[in-house]
């Protein structure tokens, strides 16, 4: 009987290097929108891609988008537009912790994880994805989380207003970033 020899089927994860090319070759389309209730997704999109180019410029693999971090960021951003605040804990308390465990992001109690967040708002051309990321990049604080390594995960919240009390009638927008590992 003959014998047959088949190759093993390899699983092809592109290196580390080359996916950092990629997300540097790759355009950031709509970083100069001014968020507008139609536009959320592509505002998301474009603020995202701006945070991975920073990543990759240091040598950070891009953050894949997690559903759950982006339903707590998104809740964060509309109740500080809807109570007019802007803070990482709410005003009855609740912590950036309390809103990614309330989404489901950490499965168990079992598991080790790492969160983070970032903050901004922005009235008029303040508030397009390209002036939030590059106040973000300017802040020790938010770009610590943006090429803190361990992350793994994101989900970005856009509200096309910002809080009554810092925007004095003119239009902008509110943003949270949520950042994430799960560990185990």
């Amino acid at each position: 009987m003959p014998t047959r020899t088949v190759a093993p089927v390899s699983s092809v994860t592109p290196e580390p290097a080359a996916i950092l090319a990629s997300v540097l070759a790759t355009p950031c389309p709509d970083t100069e929108l001014t968020p507008q209730a139609g536009d959320i997704e592509q505002v998301k999109q474009a603020t995202l891609c701006l945070v991975n180019q920073e990543r990759a410029r240091n040598g950070e693999l891009p953050l894949q988008l997690d559903n759950k971090l982006e339903a707590a960021a998104q809740a964060h951003s509309e109740d500080m537009v809807a109570r007019d605040y802007f803070a990482h804990v709410s005003p009855d308390g609740e912590t950036p912790l309390q809103r990614v465990q309330g989404a489901g992001y950490i499965p168990n109690e079992e598991v080790g994880y790492t969160i983070g967040e970032n903050l901004a708002w922005g009235t008029s051309y303040l508030a397009t994805p390209q002036a939030i990321v590059a106040a973000w990049i300017a802040s020790p604080e938010h770009i610590a989380n943006i090429l803190d390594a361990s992350y793994r995960d994101t989900g970005l919240g856009v509200v096309a207003a910002a809080p009554a009390s810092l925007a004095q009638g003119q239009s902008g927008a509110t943003y949270s970033q949520e950042f994430g590992v799960i560990v185990g």
